[in-house]
């Protein structure tokens, strides 16, 4: 009598198998399964093979993957199927998305002890337009080194030329943990290097600090042109959830758990609350007065608003029916707990309207918000409105 599971080979075409048990050396596409990832990879690329899925079943691979063009991997169960590479000395990209290629179903964990450079997951080339990562989970950690050494750490870096439509989303249903510790950069998603465009969708991206005083932010984009849109996202970070130095970072549903942008502008998609304020007649000359919400003169007392949650502040925009003047300038200036902040404008001469979408200001629950204007000499600026962005 027989004791124990039979497996019986069914064909499978177009289809590269990966169990535990198998054989790289006797396995093939389309029959015998493979006993790594890479083995399996390997048939592939030997006769430049497209349309091939890899299907791994339940175990942990210690291996790191470059994806071959055309072709798919899929673990057979995101909770059991696991890629990973522990304690890595050297600079290590776990999985590198190649084009026309589609990863899913699949944990994904890279960790080290030392401060070297770590990415879960790279785009290069176009795959931004035409790769696609799904229902995954990425862990980069090496929050034990040392506190004092340097090192680049990230989820997923985006650093190739691809532009998709608003349709292609590269990245969804990923969450994305980096654990770090020291100096250097610390990104759960990070766009640089070349102008190109990602758009990610339901991705959960998180960044924690065990100790150091490097830059740990949620996500960044960094490369004028670039651009990366985020949406029904959850970001958090310690320095920032978000950090737009250069390029356009778009959010759209996206919750900030610390309501952090770095101190710089951002692109929300859809319309934030609003806050206005409006003079009625010529301001006062030489002079800082302070506005109040609403539809009212300035006054030379503060008027304070509390936020009853925090906030990001952001897109101050000053319209007037007349300029300053020759020669005069205004200053606009939003004011936290009744502290000029960042976030200011001026206007000069004729000049009627002007706007601020570079700076942010963070404020916390229970923080007042005030908005003063400092007129210089004999100003002509009346019948003016300033309106701010509140995200």
């Amino acid at each position: 009598m027989t004791h124990g599971i039979i497996e019986i080979l069914i064909p499978r075409p177009n289809t590269a198998t990966v169990t535990k048990l198998g054989n790289d050396s006797t396995g093939s596409i389309g029959g015998s399964p493979f006993k790594t990832i890479n083995g399996a990879i390997s048939a592939i690329n030997s006769v430049a093979a497209t349309g091939i899925t890899i299907l791994v079943y339940p175990g942990v691979y210690d291996e790191t993957v470059v994806m071959p063009p055309g072709n798919s991997l899929r673990g057979i169960d995101p909770l059991t199927v696991t890629i990973r590479k522990q304690n890595v000395t050297a600079s290590t990209t776990l999985l590198t998305m190649g084009e026309n290629t589609r990863v899913e179903d699949l944990n994904l964990m890279l960790t080290s002890t030392n401060h070297v450079s770590l990415i879960g997951v790279a785009f290069p080339g176009t795959t931004s337009q035409t790769a696609k990562l799904r229902s995954t989970t990425i862990i980069v950690d090496n929050s034990t080194a040392s506190a004092a050494g340097t090192s680049n750490v990230y989820g997923i870096h985006s650093f190739g030329t691809g532009n998709p439509d608003g349709s292609i989303s590269a990245v969804k249903a990923v969450n994305t943990i980096v654990k770090s510790t020291g100096l250097g950069n610390k990104r759960a998603l990070l766009v640089n290097t070349n102008a190109h465009t990602i758009h990610c969708r339901d991705i959960n991206l998180i960044v924690t600090r065990v100790s150091g005083a490097g830059s740990y932010i949620g996500a960044e984009v960094n490369q004028a042109g670039a651009q990366l849109d985020l949406f029904l996202a959850f970001v958090q970070g310690v320095t920032a959830d978000i950090s737009q130095i250069a390029g356009t970072l778009t959010l759209g549903s996206t919750n900030l758990q610390n309501s952090n942008a770095n101190n710089l502008g951002f692109t929300a998609l859809l319309q934030p609350s609003t806050i206005i304020w409006a003079d009625q007649g010529r301001l006062p000359n030489n002079t800082t007065h302070f506005y109040r919400p609403g539809t009212a003169p300035v006054s030379t007392t503060e008027v304070f608003i509390r936020l009853s949650q925090k906030a990001i502040i952001k897109s101050l925009s000053v319209r007037s029916l007349t300029g300053p003047g020759t020669s005069i300038t205004d200053t606009w200036t939003v004011r936290k707990n009744g502290v000029n902040t960042p976030l200011t404008l001026s206007m000069t001469g004729t000049q009627t309207s002007g706007i601020n979408n570079n700076v942010s200001v963070t404020f916390q629950a229970g923080d007042s918000l005030s908005l003063a204007v400092t007129t210089g000499g004999n100003t002509n600026t009346t019948d003016s409105v300033i309106q701010i962005d509140i995200f």
